[in-house]
Parts: structure tokens; sequence; C-alpha cells
């Protein structure tokens, strides 16, 4: 209740009460009742005076309470003005003196060079993302007729290091340091072409940044990286189906097609029920086992057409086409891939059932002067998720290899892989390879995949 209301309310009170006592007081007897009854004349002039003195003295003290309730609530009434709204020059001087604090305070705050307050801990947020994987395969190989062999590989340490520049760009640089891997049966190393480069350590494989979101639709890089060459070769090593990449890209390609230079990524239409994507890149030829020791600029372009055939499947299929001058001079060296895809994946049970069926073929000419060599092969493969931890595969190559490459080669390699965690990978895997000349190979490998950070396996 407020003061007013207060104010208000008690005199109002006080008169009621004082007309109940004169009411008491002045009450007639049952004599005067029925007289009262019976006659409406007013009472007589001296009715007043017939009032005892006590009930005068106590008139006198109520009304001298009145009066000082009076002045209490007149007195509550200023101080409540006085603190709603203070006099005009009050307030002034309270904006004043807030004014003065605050300057004082700005001139004692100390200069950190970031509009007074200290960015330290915001520092953290610029460093990019940090990522290390770790390969290691252990492998018993029986050549045929040249003795067993057992070996353990740490075939290769990858350090990632990923960071989002801005809002249109983005950064990736891989670090690795990796070692041959033997298959039984082969007549020449894996990865043949790469010597130079492991003999120098850790080597930079991949080093480029990228734009996204760029108006219409397109993608564009720039640095050294896997080029969009068929289904594997943008994928790192310890993140493939199988131990070993298939025979036909080692064959032709070495560890792939990784060169310095640009890419452009056209934007996706449709065509009828499918999608469509084109990429183009321009980079320097300097592949060796398909452009030699110093080849000139390589040019690619890739097309790929995708379609859903439900909810849970789709087909995807491709074409790549690389060009470029090899060995310095107007020697041409040529590759053709084509490549099919299917993928069925429940989307219920994503984590649990997953089928993926792959295939690719590649043709092969390079010139050497008055001649050319030409060559072509391809794999088949398949891998089926049994539950979120166990994956089955089997992928089956076929290569005839040009120059004095391997020949012709038919390869069989089974492989179990066990889901420790999404950290830790292990898998075992069978290869059975048949040569044209020479006895067969068997090799048995056992590897283990582990990582750690935000980034741990790159598919593509």
């Amino acid at each position: 209740m407020t003061y007013a209301r207060s104010r208000r309310a008690v005199p109002r009170l006080v008169l009621l009460a004082l007309g109940l006592l004169c009411a008491h007081a002045v009450r007639p007897g049952p004599a005067g009742a029925a007289q009262e009854a019976d006659s409406v004349s007013p009472a007589p002039p001296d009715t007043v005076a017939a009032v005892p003195d006590s009930i005068l003295d106590r008139l006198d003290r109520l009304e001298a309470e009145v009066r000082t309730l009076r002045s209490t609530l007149d007195s509550l009434d200023a101080a409540g003005a006085e603190r709603a709204a203070p006099p005009g020059d009050a307030r002034a001087d309270l904006r004043e003196a807030a004014r003065a604090a605050a300057k004082e305070a700005a001139s004692e705050r100390p200069d950190t060079g970031g509009g007074g307050t200290s960015r330290t801990r915001s520092l953290q947020a610029l460093n990019p993302e940090i990522s290390v994987t770790g390969d290691f395969v252990a492998s018993a190989l029986d050549p045929g007729g040249a003795g067993d062999e057992v070996t353990a590989t740490p075939r290769g340490v990858e350090l990632s290091l990923q960071a989002a520049l801005d809002p249109y760009t983005r950064m990736k640089v891989y670090a690795v340091r990796e070692e041959e891997l033997e298959i039984a049966g082969l007549p020449h190393e894996e990865g043949e072409g790469g010597e130079e480069e492991h003999a120098a350590g850790v080597d930079v494989e991949e080093a480029y940044m990228y734009w996204v979101g760029l108006p219409g639709g397109f993608g564009a890089r720039i640095g050294k990286f896997r080029q969009e060459l068929g289904l594997y070769n943008r994928w790192h090593t310890h993140a493939l189906f199988e131990v070993d990449r298939p025979l036909a890209a080692t064959t032709f390609l070495g560890e792939g097609l990784i060169q310095p230079g640009v890419g452009l990524t056209l934007p996706s239409f449709a065509l009828g029920p499918a999608g469509q994507t084109l990429t183009l890149e321009a980079a320097r030829a300097d592949n060796t086992p398909l452009f030699g020791e110093e080849g000139d600029l390589s040019y690619l372009a890739r097309y790929r057409s995708f379609i859903d055939l439900g909810p849970a499947s789709y087909l995807q299929v491709g074409a790549t086409g690389v060009y470029g001058e090899n060995d310095g001079s107007d020697l041409e060296s040529r590759l053709l891939g084509l490549d099919l895809s299917y993928r069925w994946r429940p989307p219920s049970r994503g984590r649990y059932r997953d089928l993926q069926l792959k295939s690719e073929w590649f043709f092969a000419e390079r010139e050497t002067g008055a001649l050319s060599e030409t060559g072509h092969g391809g794999y088949l493969q398949a891998n089926l998720r049994l539950d979120r931890s166990w994956t089955l595969g089997a992928r089956g190559d076929w290569v005839d290899g040009y120059g004095d490459g391997p020949g012709t080669l038919l390869q069989l390699a089974p492989s179990v892989s066990w889901w420790q965690s999404e950290w830790v990978r292990l898998r075992l895997q069978y290869n059975w390879l048949h040569p044209d000349v020479g006895s067969d190979g068997h090799t048995l490998l056992f590897q283990v995949v582990w990582a750690a950070g935000p980034h741990k396996h790159e598919t593509y």
C-alpha cells in the first residue's frame, strides 16, 4: 500500500471509530427506543450536553493521535518523492562523477595493442588442427623357391596440418615419411620411381590451399596435391581398403599422381536423374613413371556422373584423361582411366552394414622416340562391413605393363579388418601374385594403423 492510500484510509477509520463511540454513548434505553420508534422528530438540542467528560477526553486524545499520524505521513511522502526523483542538479552531479571515474580507469589501463583487451588466449584459435597417423606393417614373404622372409616395416608416419584461413579459404599440409612395401613375386619394388623421394627422408606429400563458397558453386585449389584421378589417387595410403595399392595404379603412376599445380571444379549440374561434375587441373609433369625425369606441363580432366538408386544405394561412373610432355621434349604421355563405383548403405544402420563395389581400368601410352610403349590394367574390389568393427574385403588385379615394367601380372588379395576403435585399426591380408614369367609369390601382411587428432583418415 502506498503512502497516499494510507493517508486517506487513516482519517476514515478514525472518524468511523468516533461515530461508533458517540452512538454507543447516546444510545437510549428501552423506553427511549420505543419512543424513537413512535416518533421521528430530531433529538433535542441539549443532548450533546449529556455526553460524559470521559468521552470528550477520549475524543481529544484520538484527535491528537490523528494529527500525529498526518504529520508522520507527510514526512514519509516527502522522503519517498525525494528518493524517486532527485533534483536535477543531483542527477547532473552523478553523471559527471561517472564520466570522471571512467576517464580515470581508462588512463590507468595498460596498453596491450588490442583496444585495451589482452587476446593472448584467443591466439590459440589461430593454430592449425594437428593430426598424426602411424602405419606399421609386418609381412611374411614366400617368393617361391628363394626362401621365406619375415620383415617388419614402419611404413609411414604422417603429420597433418589443417586450418581455415578465412571464411572462404582452407589449407592442408601433409608431411610424410614412408618406406617401400615389398610384395613377393613382383619383378620390381612397389612404387617404382619414388626411391629418390624416400631417400631424402621426410617428404611433403601435399601442401595446398583451396577455396570454398565461390560464386556460382565453383571450387579451386593451388599447391601440391594428389590429383583427381580415378577412385583412390586422392586417398592416402593408410586410409585404403587394403594394405597396398592396386597393381595398375603403382605400375603406371608409382605412389600416385602427386604434382604441383592448380585445379578448378565446375558447378555440379543435373542431366536427367543423374548429377554431373567436371574437374580441370594443370600441373608440372614430374611423375616419373608417367612423364619421365624431365616432364613439362600436364593437363587433367575428370568427369563424373552419379545417380541415387534409392535411399540406401547409389551408382557412380567416371572417366579421367591425363596428357603431358615427357623428358623435356615433344614426346607425349597419355593416360585414360575409367571407373565404376556402387555403394549400398542402409540409412538406419550405416555404422553396421555397408557394401562397396569398385572397379578401375587404365590405358597408358608413353612415347620414347620413334616408338610408343603402351600398357593397360585394372582391378575389381569388394568390401562388406559385417558390424561396427569387422570388415571383409577382396581385390583382384590384372596388369600388362609397358617397357621394362612388371609384364603381365595377376594378383588376388583377400583381407579382414578389425576396428578396435576409431583411432586404431588392425588388418590381416594375403596376397597371391602370379607373374607370366617365374613362380608365384605369397605374402601375408599384418597392418596396424593408429591415428590421433581431428583428421584421422583422409578419404574422398
